[in-house]
């Protein structure tokens, strides 16, 4: 017994001994045989990530539940687990990010008297950036598609877009979602209608018999929409038991108190934050609703935000720093080539022609006030120097009107060789089956020749002109319902009787009599 005890202490002993060589073996390894770095990183990599329970879980959103139902199932566990673990860094980030715009969102649904969880809508539609495009060209921390925006009037032009204006597109956020409440009488319908459109929802009712829950209808639903509420549940657990998930932010973005500057002239932004000492962008991160580096000489009293701490630096010499900050656009001094010049004389009002201002209405469109005006569209884009299609209400275009014939007669000189010419240019025009001149369209095509040579004897009658259809060009996002609401309430019925639709589908480009 004796023996064995004793073997079996020096077994040991040996054991330890051997045990402490190759510790401190590992704590002082020989330089030559030492392991690389990378062994070290992998180490301390190694991330506890922590696996809970459903009941847990369902028991956690019970408690985090007020006014939106937070449903558990297996769609809703699938999508915990990505913001919990397979995606934890997007959580981190959202996180980072929720001290910058959350107390905006609550003071909106605040006033509003709205649930105070739709501030996490944000998060699922843009991560809370307010500058996130989609693949559809939603914009927005809201993601607001083109059309809806001009439903709510955030404004959309070359050097601006409230989409990407926080507080604004906010508001505008809130006052829809109240729509689609109103309109379905649920949260979780409202918040699927804002996901894919109201009509896609009234299908999807219609399809599953009437039922009026979001998970009565979600076999139905597009199916984007049908993992649209449970991310929006997901992402409240997750950001509400991040530290539960052992997943805490690296940072904390805080936001910085500001002033307003009203701006009436060119400003290059990184000019003015270099000349108030600010890093490069930061006066652009104020005002993400400027698309460019800077705001055009044309603006008047746009309020733009600056640090306040900046305003007494400003205020001491604010000439010399706004003027020192004027954007300039470089001058070019290549001289036009000769087919240039040609064109632009080609195409500039001449003299009979008188210049007007045309006001923009909704649901105006450059091709119906070329037709409205006797101009071509090339005419209307080069006079108003526009690059797209895109007009906003409101909007002042200049258009140069024909001076209508009586007009010419009075102040009409002697037929000289110049008259001949035209005349001679309208005879030509008739043989070839056009009309041209001033009142081409108001004469017949057989008599063009004689009325232009014949001018001073017996004007051109004015013919009857229908009043022209109002058409809508369907843009992506367009729905029966929104379109209604832009062209004076319209009812979706009248659209669809007057347009031979049988359903609510649409596709862009289509275009639709609305008026």
């Amino acid at each position: 017994m004796r023996i064995s005890t004793f073997l079996s202490g020096l077994v040991l002993s040996l054991g330890l001994c051997l045990s402490v060589h190759a510790r401190q073996a590992t704590v002082l390894p020989d330089a030559a045989a030492a392991p690389k770095d990378t062994t070290k990183v992998l180490v301390d990599s190694v991330e506890f990530i922590p696996v809970e329970t459903d009941e847990l879980i369902q028991d956690r959103l019970s408690c985090l539940e007020q006014e939106i139902p937070l449903e558990f199932n297996k769609h809703v566990r699938g999508l915990i687990d990505y913001f919990t673990i397979r995606n934890r860094n997007y959580t981190r980030r959202v996180l980072s990010r929720q001290p910058l715009y959350f107390p905006l969102f609550e003071k909106y649904l605040a006033k509003h008297n709205m649930p105070d969880e739709l501030k996490y809508l944000a998060v699922v539609e843009s991560a809370l950036l307010p500058k996130a495009v989609s693949s559809a060209k939603a914009v927005g921390l809201w993601q607001f598609m083109t059309p809806t925006a001009n439903d709510f009037k955030l404004v959309q032009n070359s050097y601006l877009d409230e989409r990407m204006d926080p507080e604004k597109s906010t508001e505008a956020a809130c006052k829809f979602l109240k729509q689609l409440y109103r309109m379905f009488g649920s949260w979780e319908m409202a918040l699927a209608a804002y996901n894919c459109g109201p009509g896609n929802v009234k299908k999807a009712i219609a399809r599953s018999g009437g039922k009026t829950t979001f998970w009565g209808i979600y076999p139905w639903l597009p199916r984007e929409t049908r993992s649209y509420v449970p991310s929006f549940t997901a992402i409240v657990y997750a950001m509400n038991h991040a530290p539960d998930h052992n997943i805490r932010p690296d940072s904390l973005q805080q936001p910085i108190l500001a002033d307003t500057l009203l701006i009436n002239q060119s400003l290059d932004l990184k000019l003015l934050a270099k000349q108030l000492n600010l890093p490069e962008n930061q006066i652009a991160d104020l005002n993400p609703a400027v698309k460019k580096q800077y705001l055009p000489e044309t603006v008047q009293n746009f309020p733009l935000r600056i640090p306040a701490f900046s305003r007494p630096l400003l205020e001491e010499n604010r000439l010399a720093i706004l003027d020192s900050a004027r954007h300039r656009v470089p001058v070019k001094m290549t001289m036009p080539a000769a087919s240039t010049m040609i064109a632009r004389a080609v195409t500039a009002p001449s003299d009979s022609a008188k210049k007007g201002v045309y006001v923009v209405q909704r649901g105006d469109n450059l091709t119906r006030i070329a037709q409205e005006h006797q101009v071509t569209v090339a005419q209307l884009k080069e006079w108003n120097s526009l690059k797209g299609n895109a007009l906003l209400a409101h909007q002042k275009l200049v258009v140069f009107k024909p001076v209508p014939a009586e007009a010419k007669e009075e102040k009409a000189p002697a037929p000289t060789a110049e008259a001949t010419l035209l005349a001679s240019a309208e005879e030509t025009a008739a043989a070839k089956g056009k009309v041209a001149g001033p009142n081409a369209e108001a004469t017949p095509k057989e008599n063009a020749a004689t009325a232009s040579v014949a001018v001073k004897r017996a004007p051109a009658r004015k013919a009857e002109v229908a009043t022209p259809q109002t058409i809508h060009h369907v843009q992506p996002g367009d729905t029966l319902w929104n379109i209604s609401k832009r062209y004076n309430n319209i009812s979706v019925e009248q659209l669809k009787k007057a347009n031979k639709l049988k359903g609510d589908e649409l596709k862009p480009g289509m275009k639709l009599i609305v008026g």
